[in-house]
């Protein structure tokens, strides 16, 4: 990829504003150039984000097919009446003029200083040339009020909006709020066309790139599809996805502030990584992470230009071409602090190609850990010794038929896996091992973690044993001194906890882009449940479920600064509850974790995961049709911090800020709704969508709703909410 020269692109643009020109006659002296189409040369419109109580950031793109290789020149427009008959001075004058390089795909983005705190302002970009004259639609922002402003401030939280096969409708929805600002917790695009586990094929809402031989190729020959990988590829997506007219609304009518999850690059990403063949291959891939973070700064209205942050630069190596985990301050009783949980972060705690019958823990090393053997350790040999030879080479001899690398079979084995293989490969010789034979050693190994493939995400991304895991976890946190599970990276994480400690705002939000809290279920007694998977249950190893002691040492002191308060998104489902710490649950925070705008539900995504081809047997189904029981169990009490979920449908948050609560609303719509064009729904727009409310207040760390009338607290003593005192 070729690299941008080393310039911020930021501070090339930017306008200091100044008095107000006003009223502004129109004059009659020039001659109006002739219209040109608006939709043609601002396909993408316009947007703004990053408001601060003095800037915000204007964006927007232009298209010259006459000049596609050249810079092309804008001007700038920023008023405080929708008429523009209040013009504010841009440098001094009525207006300014912008470039939009080429090199940036004639993205324009400029920050604006010298504005109003809590001011709304209008603003457009126009574009001429030979042929006559462009102007954009007409938009509106808001900057942030000051720092000592005893005001309220709305604000929506959203996330997970594929545009392949799904509508906008939460767009719409949202542009009807009264709001200050949307806050984007990532996966603003897809990066794959129709990946078939989880994005449908819609002829009126499908991804086609203009350069199909740049993408990488992925799937089978029955279900092929595409992914981006270069950089006009991933240009497409945000290209594609900002012609929605319901996107462009809301852009247009509020700023936003963004930060990315995993598909803005690679699905279930770390760092320059992706996991598309769960192990076969090592997919360090730098030159396609270049492509994708550039074509996300390039078409997000972020402002970078300050610490910690800093602008692209593609010169640096990678992850330093691009920082943008930052904060924002709103009055007296906000504060944003958005954080990035893929770039620096480590591998998951299971490889995907781990393979199933390796003892991860020996017999030592666990009681160690334990410090005791626990009763679920399972007895496993040395497969190199020589009196294991024959079971050796039945295992590498039948290695294709037990879809295991020949290599792989080596070292610490578990007998029950063993056993298990040469039942599979009908021979008779040499005859299972006896389990209870004396003298075998026991330990953990993955096949207990659920891990039943070498190339899998089951058991290690998704789906894994609770007990072996939260082992396996501790044992390389201590051996790596917490580096195992920095999410964060250390830089990161110690602005993190100096930024959330030194804030003196009423409410602390974290914008985490993936669920906090933990979501496990106990299979322990169900008797439904085949004998291996009567047990405990993580459902996922990819957001903080798999970093288990690194999200306890954040609860601890987050819990000890008052009023946090995480939103978080990435599940395509509604959570809130009150994570609390495991050794003292007074340590709590309150979360809430609001639905995709679009994409797969939570509950469709378990139910194809159970399903067949998953690595798991069919009798598995049950976990994806009863997932919202198992997880609130009452006997169990798998979660006894979560209070409320809804798994099935899309939507989004509006939250409010003040000094006396933190109101929350979310708003859910059907998924089915979702998959409906505009014109096919079944009814009008605000009758599609429920919602449920909820509040914080200043002082407490516990969780209230409004239910029927009734104001009402999550108890974690009973699972249950009781009346509010």
């Amino acid at each position: 990829m070729q690299s941008i020269p080393r310039r911020r692109f930021l501070e090339l643009t930017v306008v200091s504003a100044g008095a107000v020109f006003g009223p502004v006659a129109c004059s009659s002296a020039a001659k109006p150039l002739p219209p040109l189409d608006t939709n043609q040369v601002f396909p993408q419109s316009l947007a703004s984000g990053d408001p601060r109580p003095q800037s915000v950031v204007l964006w927007t793109r232009v298209v010259d097919a006459a000049h596609v290789t050249e810079d092309l020149e804008l001007e700038l427009e920023v008023a405080l009446d929708q008429a523009f008959t209040m013009l504010v001075t841009l440098d001094g004058n009525s207006s300014r003029k912008l470039v939009a390089q080429a090199q940036f795909d004639h993205c324009a983005k400029t920050r604006v200083d010298g504005l109003q705190p809590g001011t709304v302002y209008f603003y457009r970009f126009s574009y001429e040339n030979s042929d006559g004259k462009a102007t954009t639609r007409t938009a509106r922002t808001k900057t942030a009020p000051a720092e000592d402003a005893d005001v309220s401030v709305r604000f929506a939280v959203v996330s997970c909006q594929d545009y392949a096969g799904k509508y906008y409708h939460s767009y719409r929805h949202l542009a009807l709020q009264d709001l200050d600002v949307v806050v984007h917790l990532g996966d603003y695009i897809y990066e794959t066309t129709a990946d078939p586990s989880f994005q449908v094929s819609n002829p009126d809402r499908q991804v086609v790139f203009g350069k199909p031989d740049e993408a990488l190729m992925l799937g089978t020959t029955d279900a092929p599809y595409q992914a981006a990988q270069s950089l006009d590829n991933y240009r497409d997506l945000y290209r594609l996805y900002r012609s929605d007219p319901d996107l462009q609304a809301v852009h247009e009518l509020f700023p936003m502030i963004a930060t990315q999850d995993d598909h803005e690059f690679s699905d279930d990403c770390h760092a320059d990584f992706a996991t598309y063949t769960q192990g076969r291959e090592v997919e360090q891939e730098t030159p396609r992470r270049f492509a994708a973070d550039q074509a996300w700064f390039e078409y997000m209205p972020v402002d970078l230009s300050e610490p910690p942050t800093s602008d692209w630069d593609g010169t640096k190596p990678f992850p330093d071409q691009l920082k943008y985990y930052r904060n924002f301050v709103f009055g007296q009783h906000f504060e944003l602090v958005m954080t990035d949980l893929r770039r620096y972060r480590p591998d998951h705690l299971v490889p995907q190609d781990s393979f199933p019958g390796s003892v991860f823990l020996d017999q030592t090393a666990l009681t160690a850990l334990e410090g005791t053997l626990p009763d679920d350790a399972a007895p496993y040999v040395d497969i190199d010794a020589p009196e294991n030879a024959a079971y050796k080479a039945a295992l590498q001899t039948g290695a294709d038929t037990l879809n295991i690398l020949a290599t792989a079979v080596q070292g610490l084995i578990n007998v029950q896996f063993i056993n298990d293989s040469l039942t599979t490969l009908g021979v008779a010789t040499p005859a299972p091992i006896p389990l209870d034979m004396v003298g075998l050693e026991r330990g953990y190994a993955f096949v207990q973690m659920l891990k039943t493939d070498e190339f899998s995400k089951i058991g290690s991304h998704y789906v894994v044993a609770l007990n072996q895991f939260n082992a396996l976890a501790l044992s390389k946190y201590q051996a790596s001194q917490g580096a195992s599970e920095q999410l964060m990276g250390a830089e990161q994480r110690a602005w993190f906890l100096e930024t959330m400690k030194a804030s003196t705002r009423t409410f602390k939000v974290w914008g985490n882009e993936v669920c906090f809290m933990s979501r496990h279920i106990d299979l322990t007694p169900v008797t439904l449940a085949p004998a291996a998977l009567r047990i405990k249950i993580s459902i996922s190893a990819e957001d903080w479920d798999g970093f288990p002691n690194e999200r306890e040492a954040l609860l601890q002191e987050l819990s000890a600064l008052g009023n946090v308060v995480i939103v978080s998104g990435d599940l395509h489902c509604f959570f809130a509850g009150t994570p609390f710490s495991l050794t003292d649950s007074t340590k709590r925070l309150v979360e809430f974790v609001t639905g995709s705008l679009t994409s797969t539900t939570w509950q469709q995504g378990l139910t194809t995961l159970a399903g067949s081809g998953s690595g798991l047997p069919p009798a598995t189904q049950f976990i994806a049709a009863s997932v919202g029981t198992l997880l609130t169990d009452p006997d169990t009490r798998p979660n006894p911090h979560l209070a409320f979920q809804n798994l099935s449908d899309n939507g989004y948050g509006v939250f409010e800020a003040s000094a006396e609560r933190l109101a929350v609303t979310l708003y859910s719509v059907s998924a089915q709704n979702v998959a409906t064009a505009p014109d096919a729904l079944p009814g009008a727009l605000t009758d599609l969508f429920a919602q449920q409310d909820f509040e914080v207040v200043p002082g407490s760390p516990d969780l209230f709703r409004t239910d029927g009338g009734t104001r009402e607290r999550w108890d974690i003593t009973s699972m249950g909410w009781v009346a509010a005192s």
